[in-house]
């Protein structure tokens, strides 16, 4: 029996009470819950000054491609590349555009731009335009009126200084109205001159003193068959169009006899870097003699079929009274940017352009009833078409036009002009270029730049692309003895390459040292040295097992498409083979050689046989 009493019925009352209180606040909560936004994700990105919620409704696991392996979205976050208003809520806030807006979802160019912005180098592997528009902003010369970081002053413009003693002032004139009449392979760009232009600039040229011209040769008479030889011979075609054939690196010749005085071309010849210490051209052992005969057969072949040249029809007249005006036109036009002239410094005419990626599309002028999807499309459109953008009453822009330049290469410089940001990123975002491999000083030094090797060949990353093949590494590849005969008689080993290297006459002596300094200076730390070789016949099996032949000749037999292999075994160093076959891409890159790798044993034998040949 239970002695105690029952609890009142106001217990029961309260506790069923708060019980049914607590469950309807649960369910509140739960519906307040639910109805409440989802939770935003955001990627803060202090160094970068980005506050990006794009992975709200974006997962960065579904990213084409393997760009994030190298570009981490904690720490680059999204709009860096992508463009867009990181800090948005809502999908058109972020996608679309405002004319207040910073900026909205990037195009296809604006994120190839924007890949420049800390990639740095002139080119740049998965950005083509990119690299594209940086190598046309180098070639053609636009850093001579603009300030562009990474790119130097040109020298792809000849020194005008003693211009009065090379052409005729009709020439200059013709020149100046139009240079693609004159040459079509010309890289000045046109501008448009009236007469009351031209002459006073006429009469400024024709002001500046130039280097003494060497006396003429007293031997006997030129002749003209020695001197068409000695063009044939010296590969002067490797850089020169001469009659409608041969490379476009350097001025047409087609018409050099009638347009070069014969003094001019004789001193130039004779003692080049003199006359002209800046130009690209070689310094070619030349006799007095093969000069004479050379500039005979100019006079005689490298003239037009008729009496009447393409500069007959200009004045030849010199306005010697309108020589400072021409000065000033000279300068007003921006042509010390590229050319030398007397006293003028060197500088850019125009406006920098190292921070032009910051403008927007809807604070620049447009044409009327034009619109543009992006900045590298106005840039381009700038760029074939000075004149797109003048406005009415405006002055006219003198920014001259570049003939032959196509709507890619357009579109190329303006991603490339676009990439272009002046407010610096933390250094361990910047990607630099890699630092240029300095020619060497001294005695090999001074024949580097005697005989302009790095006009035709590059060397680390920087210099010419005529030859095709970098110096990078050559000191590992070929044997002593075939570099100095070939520096004293270069033989052709490429048959599919149009440039050959000129015959410029090197002496023993200088072959020598310039092969010391290649074998010493420019070895390539990848090739293993001390290869045991193979069996050769094994290699031959091997070479023709691996189809080698669709590529190369060798004992008559194969294709030329790569470089001639008979010789090979005086020529190639029998280490770099192996490492080659073994490891081809890293040892030539630029897909110059297949990619399939072979095993180390056959990699022997077919080096092996290769140099037995």
């Amino acid at each position: 029996m239970n002695d105690e009493a029952p609890l009142p019925r106001w217990t029961h009352v309260v506790f069923f009470t708060s019980l049914f209180a607590t469950i309807a606040m649960v369910f509140v909560v739960l519906y307040r819950d639910a109805q409440r936004p989802v939770e935003l994700e955001q990627r803060l990105v202090a160094a970068l000054g980005v506050v990006d919620r794009c992975e709200a409704c974006h997962d960065a696991a579904d990213h084409p491609g393997d760009t994030l392996g190298l570009h981490a979205v904690e720490r680059f976050g999204c709009t860096v590349c992508h463009g867009g208003q990181g800090a948005a809520t809502t999908a058109d806030a972020a996608h679309l555009a405002s004319p207040s807006w910073e900026r909205p979802l990037f195009t296809a160019a604006e994120r190839e731009a924007a890949c420049g912005t800390c990639h740095e180098a002139a080119t740049l592997a998965g950005a083509p335009a990119l690299s594209r528009g940086r190598a046309v902003l180098a070639e053609r010369g636009c850093v001579g009126c603009h300030e562009i970081p990474g790119i130097k002053l040109p020298e792809i413009a000849p020194d005008l200084d003693g211009l009065q003693d090379k052409v005729s002032p009709a020439w200059v004139r013709a020149w100046l109205a139009d240079p693609g009449a004159l040459n079509v392979d010309h890289r000045m760009p046109q501008f448009t001159m009236p007469d009351e232009e031209i002459d006073p600039i006429v009469a400024f040229l024709f002001s500046l003193e130039g280097p003494a011209l060497t006396p003429a040769a007293e031997a006997g008479a030129p002749d003209p068959a020695r001197g068409r030889k000695f063009v044939a011979t010296r590969r002067c075609a490797t850089c020169h169009r001469i009659e409608g054939r041969g490379g476009g690196f350097a001025p047409d010749l087609s018409l050099a006899g009638s347009k070069l005085s014969p003094a001019w071309m004789f001193s130039l010849l004779t003692d080049t870097h003199r006359l002209r210490p800046h130009t690209r051209m070689p310094g070619f052992r030349l006799s007095p003699e093969e000069a004479a005969d050379i500039v005979a057969y100019a006079a005689e072949q490298w003239v037009p079929d008729t009496a009447e040249t393409p500069w007959t029809a200009f004045s030849p007249e010199v306005k010697r009274d309108l020589t400072a005006v021409g000065r000033f036109e000279f300068i007003e036009h921006g042509c010390p940017g590229c050319h030398r002239a007397g006293d003028l410094p060197r500088a850019p005419a125009a406006m920098p352009l190292d921070d032009l990626g910051r403008r927007r599309v809807v604070d620049l002028p447009l044409a009327d009833g034009a619109a543009m999807p992006d900045l590298p499309s106005w840039i381009a459109t700038k760029v074939r078409v000075p004149t797109a953008f003048d406005l009415p009453g405006a002055t006219p822009s003198l920014m001259p036009a570049y003939r032959g330049l196509s709507p890619d290469d357009a579109l190329a410089v303006g991603i490339a002009l676009a990439s272009l940001k002046r407010s610096p990123l933390p250094g361990d975002y910047v990607i630099q270029s890699t630092p240029a491999q300095t020619p060497p000083a001294g005695p090999a030094g001074a024949l580097v730049d005697r005989y302009r090797c790095l006009e035709c060949h590059e060397l680390g990353g920087q210099g010419g692309h005529i030859a095709g093949v970098p110096l990078d590494g050559e000191g590992s590849r070929v044997q002593r003895g075939w570099l100095l005969r070939f520096l004293q008689d270069p033989v052709t080993i490429r048959m599919d390459q149009s440039a050959r290297m000129p015959v410029m006459g090197i002496s023993e002596s200088d072959a020598d040292l310039l092969t010391d300094w290649i074998l010493s200076s420019l070895a390539d730390p990848r090739i293993t040295e001390g290869e045991a070789l193979g069996d050769a016949t094994r290699g031959a099996a091997a070479y023709t097992a691996r189809a080698c032949g669709s590529c190369h000749m060798s004992r008559g037999a194969g294709t030329m498409k790569g470089p001639v292999l008979d010789g090979a075994g005086a020529r190639l160093d029998p280490d770099y083979v192996v490492t080659l076959l073994r490891d081809g891409p890293a040892v030539v890159p630029g897909e110059r050689h297949p990619a399939e790798r072979l095993p180390g044993g056959e990699a022997r034998d077919i080096a092996t046989w290769i140099a037995g040949l």
